[in-house]
């Protein structure tokens, strides 16, 4: 005879509740204590990845009536895997507080709260980790980060050189090791420390950070050859494509640093330090109307970021916008843009003592800055001081080799003072940076037109007429009167 229907649902209850007392006694040992149970449920979850499902099971074990310092242990765990930061303090404290001893929990809470910004509480959380389990080479990783986060740099390499003593493959306290080396501008170990991660442990920030080192140390094709390898690891590494751009940006060529601006933007690294630097760099190749874009774009995304918002108005200002120059400048008082700003105010309402005073306190500020030297030229061009004009175009010049328009004016000024070889052998300079200038050609066509009429020989006309063409060719020409009396001269420099 068969079992009866009603035996087999007994039997099966019965086949369940011991499945189920199975589990539970795979779970803990200690029968009396579900709490214990629950974690270990929740903790193979978390081994597995499995983060809302092991807080479900962690919430159940919430709702008992005795707390947990497991328990919340593992909450906070879990919440940090959730992007819960804060919450996860929350958890880490209160397990902190209910069992003090725990060997990792004060370890635990001191990375929760650098994560969000709290790095005194950090630090004395790793000092407490530290008494509890002394010796603990992520202990004092983090306490070094906790001070690191507070300027504190001194201090902070000293707790990284703890931990890479008691364990030398610990490659992230080497590595933010030469990180402070660089802040306290001991380079030499910085270099010795980044060269050993570079061969050992070769990651995108080891690299970049070699990179960025090897460009404080002028060392700019190491600089560029360790920014690119480091986008090998990782091409989403903004910093890398910044350096890189810095690079291009210092040997004045424009394309390649553009180009890199670019390759960042379509990595989709869309943030304020991509458009803030790409808007300075157009600046600096005195393309005002096209860094106003990148740095309106910066400004969108931080409104009141005062280097932002200075050089959209040091923008607005060169490119004739002035109301909206004036507009912004309260926001950004002092910066050395809008200091800029009223110093070329103070030179076009001619002031020029005024002028040069800022403009000589921006130099100094400032070594490399073009645009200082060149507007304390064109003061001295109101003030008829002859010297002190060919002085500063001169080293605006050298600061910015393809700063074209210290190059038009300069030739202009010579022009005025009637040298006109001085003129031309500046234009000529300008030409070999861009030979479709046609501003340029028009300028040395005009400098060469003067300088026949000095000495008159057919290669000097045919040099003249040559530079005239060029300019035609470009839909640009200036001087068709001139041009004709050259080719006049010409035909009858032939004939004779």
């Amino acid at each position: 005879m068969g079992i009866p229907d009603w035996l087999n649902k007994i039997i099966e209850k019965i086949r369940n509740l011991n499945h189920s007392i199975d589990n539970y006694n795979k779970d803990t040992v200690i029968q009396s204590l579900p709490a214990v149970a629950l974690v270990n449920r929740a903790k193979k979850l978390y081994d597995e990845g499995k983060y809302l499902e092991a807080k479900l099971i962690l919430d159940r074990a919430m709702e008992l009536p005795q707390k947990d310092a497991r328990v919340l242990k593992y909450q906070g765990m879990v919440a940090e895997k959730l992007g819960n930061a804060a919450e996860a303090v929350e958890y880490f404290q209160d397990s902190a507080d209910l069992n003090p001893n725990d060997k990792n929990i004060w370890q635990k809470l001191g990375f929760a709260l650098i994560a969000i910004n709290k790095f005194v509480e950090a630090e004395k959380s790793f000092e407490n980790s530290d008494k509890v389990a002394h010796g603990n080479t992520d202990t004092y990783t983090g306490w070094g980060m906790a001070l690191m986060k507070q300027q504190r740099h001194e201090e902070a390499r000293e707790k990284f050189i703890i931990a890479t003593k008691i364990n030398r493959y610990n490659f992230t306290a080497i590595f933010l090791t030469a990180v402070m080396d660089i802040r306290l501008n001991d380079l030499d170990k910085a270099e010795t420390r980044l060269a050993f991660l570079a061969n050992v442990n070769p990651n995108e920030s080891n690299t970049y950070e070699y990179a960025h080192l090897k460009f404080i140390k002028k060392d700019y094709d190491n600089a560029l050859f360790y920014a690119k390898k480091s986008l090998e690891y990782n091409s989403s590494m903004l910093p890398s494509y910044l350096l890189i751009a810095d690079v291009y940006a210092l040997n004045w060529d424009v394309e390649s640093t553009l180009k890199t601006y670019k390759q960042a933007e379509e990595k989709d690294l869309i943030s304020a330090p991509l458009y803030l630097e790409w808007g300075l760099a157009l600046e600096k190749f005195d393309r005002f109307n096209e860094a106003i874009e990148k740095l309106q774009k910066a400004n969108e995304l931080v409104p009141e970021d005062k280097d932002v918002i200075s050089n959209l108005a040091l923008s607005y200002y060169m490119t004739g916008q002035k109301d909206q120059a004036r507009e912004l400048m309260p926001h950004a008082e002092n910066t050395f843009a809008c200091r800029l700003i009223n110093a070329i105010d103070a030179y076009e309402n001619n002031d020029t003592e005024t002028a040069l005073s800022e403009l000589r306190k921006l130099s100094e500020e400032k070594l490399d800055y073009a645009f200082v030297d060149y507007y304390m030229a064109k003061c001295y061009e109101k003030q008829n001081n002859d010297t002190k004009i060919k002085d500063c175009y001169n080293s605006a010049i050298d600061k910015n080799p393809i700063f074209f328009r210290a190059y038009r004016d300069f030739a202009k000024y010579s022009f005025e003072k009637g040298d006109f070889a001085e003129a031309k052998r500046k234009l000529r300079k300008a030409l070999k940076l861009d030979e479709n200038n046609t501003e340029i050609l028009n300028l040395l066509f005009y400098a060469c037109y003067k300088l026949v009429k000095d000495n008159v020989c057919d290669y000097n006309v045919r040099e003249a007429l040559g530079f005239a063409q060029a300019a035609e060719n470009l839909g640009r020409f200036e001087y068709p009167d001139e041009k004709s009396e050259l080719s006049e001269l010409l035909k009858t420099i032939q004939e004779n």
